[in-house]
Order: C-alpha cells, then sequence, then structure tokens
C-alpha cells in the first residue's frame, strides 16, 4: 500500500503477470502506533508463482518512489513492470532452444553480475557474449555439433579481438533438465540489479507473463565444446548485395580446443572451471 494525498478522477488500475495495481479514495492506515485515512495505490499479487518478482517489483517500487508520491509516480514505475512482463505468446522452438543455451551459461557464471553486464545476445549483436575483449557465441542443438550460424557470427565478429563458439548439444528431459524460466528466475534472484536483469531478460525474448510457454525442460548430452571461430566453416564469397546471410554447419571435433586452453575460456568468461555435464 503507498499512502497518496489524493487519487485523480478517473484514475486506472493496471494489472500483468500475475499482479494488480488499484486505486483508492480512502483506506484506513495504521503503523508505528498512529492511525489516518488517506488514499492510496494498492499492489498486489495474484498469482502465487510470481512471488519472487512481485517482491523485486515492490522493492524497486519503494526505492524509487519519491517523497509524497503521486498516482502518477506509481503508476509511471509500475508501467515499466508490466511492458517487462506483459506476455507476448509462445515462441518459436528455435528462440526457446537459443535462449536456453545462453541463459545456462549466465547461470553457471561465479558472477553474474560481470556475466550480465557482458550479455550482449538481448542487443541482437553479431556475439552472445563479449568480456574482457573476447567474445563466444553460444550455440545450442539437438544434433552433436550441428547448428545454424549467420556469416555475421563467424566473420571477425570483434574485429581483431578473439572469438569463440561454444557449441551445446542437449536434448529434452522432462524428468531432470532445466527449463529457460527456472535459469531466468534463478539468474535474477543473484543479480545485484534485479530491474536490470529482468529488462535484459525481456528484451531477449523472456518475459514473465510468458514463463508458462517455456515449458521444455533440457538436459546437456555432451561436454560443451569451444572451437575459435575462425575454424567454423564459413561461406567465401557471395554476390555483391547479399546481407544476413545465414546456414548450418557441421563442426569439426578435431579443432575443438582442449585441455588447459579450454579451461582457462571457462575461467575468463565465467571465472569457474567447467563442472561437468548436467
Amino acid at each position: 500500500m503507498v499512502p497518496l494525498d489524493a487519487v485523480p478522477p478517473g484514475a486506472v488500475g493496471r494489472s500483468a503477470a500475475g499482479f494488480e495495481l488499484t486505486p483508492h479514495l480512502a483506506l484506513r492506515f495504521e503503523f508505528d502506533g498512529r492511525s489516518w485515512d488517506a488514499a492510496a495505490a494498492a499492489l498486489t499479487l495474484r498469482d502465487a508463482d510470481a512471488l519472487d518478482s512481485f517482491a523485486v517489483m515492490a522493492s524497486d517500487l519503494g526505492t524509487r518512489l519519491p517523497a509524497g508520491p503521486t498516482w502518477t509516480d506509481v503508476v509511471s514505475i509500475v508501467a515499466e513492470w508490466q511492458d517487462l512482463f506483459a506476455p507476448r505468446g509462445k515462441p518459436s522452438a528455435e528462440l526457446e532452444l537459443g535462449l536456453w543455451g545462453e541463459l545456462w551459461f549466465l547461470a553457471g557464471s561465479a558472477n553474474v553480475d560481470a556475466t550480465l553486464s557482458g550479455w550482449r545476445g538481448p542487443d541482437r549483436d553479431a556475439v552472445d557474449f563479449f568480456v574482457g575483449q573476447r567474445s563466444v557465441e553460444v550455440k545450442t542443438s539437438r544434433a552433436h555439433r550441428v547448428h545454424r550460424v549467420s556469416q555475421s557470427q563467424v566473420s571477425e565478429p570483434v574485429g581483431v579481438h578473439e572469438a569463440w563458439l561454444l557449441s551445446l548439444w542437449v536434448k529434452a528431459d522432462p524428468s531432470s533438465g532445466v527449463t529457460v524460466s527456472s535459469l531466468a528466475e534463478s539468474i535474477v534472484e543473484r543479480a545485484t540489479d534485479r530491474r536490470d536483469a529482468w529488462k535484459k531478460m525481456a528484451t531477449a525474448g523472456y518475459r514473465l507473463g510468458d514463463r508458462h510457454h517455456f515449458e521444455t525442460a533440457y538436459s546437456l548430452m555432451h561436454t560443451p565444446e569451444w572451437y575459435p571461430a575462425a575454424v567454423v566453416p564459413r561461406v567465401r564469397e557471395v554476390d555483391p548485395g547479399v546481407s544476413d546471410l545465414r546456414y548450418r554447419v557441421v563442426l569439426d571435433e578435431a579443432l575443438r580446443t582442449q585441455g588447459e586452453a579450454a579451461e582457462a575460456l571457462w575461467m575468463h568468461f565465467l571465472g569457474r572451471a567447467y563442472g561437468g555435464v548436467k
């Protein structure tokens, strides 16, 4: 409940993704031995499954509201969250699988804040992550070492800097796999700036209002493999005017990065050694 001096005539509430904002012309408040009547804005949880995200929103509201807030102040902040949580509908299988890979990578970080700051997927960049002048494109597939790539992802995607492709092989696993929803919410829970984390999730394609659409649980089938971008097959020549070229590649196992070099990449991007297939 947020006490207000007044609620403007015609004020309309809002609802989305398990919460509801309602204007009240007058409510009875009792707090710290005092009682008084005042107009109010009531933010109410309607879906228990959204409790963690609702708590983040409520905390952000309490932190950002000015002294003597108005109904407009409350609506402005809640509208931001409404936009982040509003459903967009069922994602394509390709989007869900690709997002799963990026979030799996993020969830494995020893420092989620640092890895989130280097996440370029929400910006539709040529690479998924750019950290410490190195990039990685996380590719997730149901077939081992078979991926769809774009020319911009493998042909000097970060100029003169090191570029890598991380190949993930997964299968749907309802009994012990993890979903996009569970990965997203665990990442946000660990983030210092949860509002920014939710904003990145929404931009990347996951919104709380769509969590029931991201029901496929996946498990890794094999240790993820690192490949320098330079060894990923590519189209060497195209006609002038052709852009956004996208094609399927089969990676050569013999060209993968192994041993200490691979462990160094895990440490560089995630701040820890790889913990095994999960």
